[in-house]
Parts: structure tokens; sequence; C-alpha cells
């Protein structure tokens, strides 16, 4: 679970439209001889166009660092992944397993999808475990495994969950633990690809 500053939002969301509505007034204004009728036709402006600041926050402005952890407290894990997977599977250790992850996020979602030589995997829900209290930080998500077809005589369509962990909020390495529905576990490595494109 994340733990969010509604205060912080509150504030931010509040000065900012007063910041907005502050500068249409002064553009629009003659101090001088004020026009209270248009100041307050100003305000679904200021609202509008907050709005739209908002939107485009949402849509892309959350990335940049400026915004970690103050009012951002998630990292950016968009991009693409590669790394191995290790399994128990049919009870004996197995070779690495080389892995392609790709990682899709917003503000409010992120959508995780995994590649191997036999199967692909899409996760079904994810969400953030951050606790700076306990020096938590940690990535949780379920996901649906479809193996090939020329394999699922060994190998079964089933369901797991995975924990990945990371450190801080410009991340190129996380690993961590998965479960499945098969009754097998493993574990998980990731390095960022192109690290010096990442943008956050």
């Amino acid at each position: 679970m994340i733990k969010y500053n509604i205060r912080i939002y509150a504030f931010t969301i509040i000065g900012l439209a007063f910041i907005v509505y502050g500068i249409i007034f002064l553009i629009t204004q003659n101090l001088d001889s004020i026009n209270f009728t248009k100041a307050l036709s100003h305000i679904s402006t200021a609202i509008s166009v907050n709005i739209i600041l908002w939107l485009i926050f949402i849509k892309w402005l959350w990335k940049c660092k400026i915004f970690y952890p103050w009012l951002v407290p998630f990292p950016n894990l968009s991009g693409e992944w590669e790394g191995t997977l290790l399994s128990n599977y049919k009870n004996k250790s197995l070779d690495p397993i080389p892995t392609e992850v790709k990682i899709e996020q917003n503000f409010f979602n992120i959508q995780i999808s995994i590649k191997t030589g036999e199967s692909t995997s899409y996760s079904t829900g994810a969400s953030f475990d951050i606790d700076t209290e306990r020096g938590l930080q940690r990535l949780f998500y379920s996901y649906q495994n479809t193996p090939k077809r020329s394999v699922r005589e060994r190998s079964e369509i089933h369901y797991g969950t995975t924990l990945l962990s990371f450190d801080g909020f410009k991340i190129s390495e996380m690993d961590g633990e998965y479960w499945t529905s098969r009754e097998t576990t493993g574990e998980i490595e990731l390095k960022r690809k192109n690290v010096t494109k990442q943008r956050i």
C-alpha cells in the first residue's frame, strides 16, 4: 500500500488554482479600475486551465524527478527490462530462464508483460507497497501465464503472484520471488534496458 499525503495534494491543487487565477487576473485586469464581473468570470477559466494542467501532470509530468517523493510516492518503472527466472518446477532446480519484461505505467495504473522462450505472462492486477518507515519499496502483481501450445503437455496455463523489490526512485535493477497456482516458486532478477535513456 502507498501512503499518499492528502494534505500535500490538497495544498498543491488549491495553490495551483490560486496561482492560475492570479495570473489571469493580472493579465486581463486594469488594477486602477477593477471589473468585478469580469474577475468573477475568470474563475471558470482558471478552473478549466487547472484541470488541463492536472491532466498533463497525470499523463506526462508525474515522471519528472522534481515531483519525487513529495508529490509522487512511487517510481517510474515504465520501459523494457531483461533478466532471468529460477524455478523449482517439478521439484527440481532448472537452469536460469532468460526473460524479457515490458512495463507500461501511468499515474494510476501499471501493467506488466513477461516473455520467455516458452510462454508469455500478463498482469491482472498490480500495486506498490512503499513504506519508508519500514524500509519497504516493493511491487506486487498477479498474472496469467500462457505457455506455447507445443509445451502445454508439460507446462499448463497457470496463475501466479510476483513480488519485486527495488531501492530509491531511479530504478535500474529489481529482484524478488514468485508463487504460482502449480504450487511452484521461483526467483526473478531484472535489469532495465537502456538505463541512460530512462526518463524520470
